[in-house]
């Protein structure tokens, strides 16, 4: 065998090696990045102490089950400042462990956040014309318990209307659970409980919070609110998928 090729395959060899160690690194780096413990250790706890201590939340108690939520006004709303917990068949706990549902409440499909038939994931409700007027109506109650609704896009907007411009959403993103830690300007305290899809998979826990609006859009989608690390936006989803909601008080 010649020299020439020995050497070759040698420095081959050491090229494979180093270019697996610098990809072992920036693999490890990167789970490091997305894991939520690595750039914030603010605990659960002390995130909310410090809001109670600054913010003037009022409090409501479902009196279906008897949960205890914060409240708080944010210009002329008043939203629940907790993403509600009510259990119904077919909810899901945030990644698949009711652990979480204490902070992270629970997530819901469309139909049982509005709390119509199912037929309604693939259909307009327009099909039953009674049904579809009263969805429409400002104060829809939907699952929400008694004197809060399931909030219009309107009402989203006009809640991201208080946000500064380019907004990344850190003024509704609370100081804990997050990667990228958020101001939590006005006491909203959002928490990324990630969603479920309908195959069953659980998707970006400690990542993103996505909360529903009563509003369809198109025949198997629907509006939902979005808080991600570094955005916020208002956009449609499918109906099937399960996600968060946050109820607002009836004006």
């Amino acid at each position: 065998m010649h020299t020439s090729f020995i050497v070759f395959n040698i420095i081959v060899l050491a090229i494979v090696i180093v270019a697996a160690f610098c990809l072992g690194k920036r693999v490890s780096k990167a789970s490091q990045t997305e894991a939520p413990e690595a750039q914030n250790n603010t605990s659960y706890e002390d995130c909310v102490t410090e809001n109670e201590n600054k913010f003037k939340y009022d409090t409501f108690t479902d009196a279906r089950d008897g949960e205890k939520y914060r409240t708080i006004k944010i210009g002329d709303q008043i939203w629940m400042a907790e993403n509600l917990r009510f259990k119904v068949e077919g909810s899901y706990a945030p990644d698949n462990d009711e652990a979480n549902v204490k902070k992270f409440g629970r997530l819901y499909t469309w139909t049982q956040a509005l709390d119509i038939p199912e037929e309604y994931t693939v259909q307009s409700p327009a099909k039953d014309i009674e049904m579809y007027n009263k969805i429409k109506d400002k104060n829809y109650q939907g699952i929400a318990p008694e004197g809060w609704h399931i909030p219009s896009s309107k009402e989203w907007e006009q809640l991201l209307s208080h946000l500064e411009a380019k907004s990344d959403g850190s003024e509704l993103r609370s100081k804990c659970t997050w990667q990228k830690p958020g101001k939590d300007s006005f006491g909203f305290f959002a928490l990324p409980a990630g969603y479920r899809f309908d195959n069953g998979n659980f998707c970006h826990f400690g990542r993103r919070a996505r909360f529903w609006s009563k509003d369809e859009y198109g025949k198997a989608n629907a509006f939902r609110m979005c808080v991600t690390n570094n955005s916020v936006d208002i956009e449609g989803i499918y109906r099937s998928d399960a996600i968060s909601i946050r109820c607002v008080k009836n004006a």
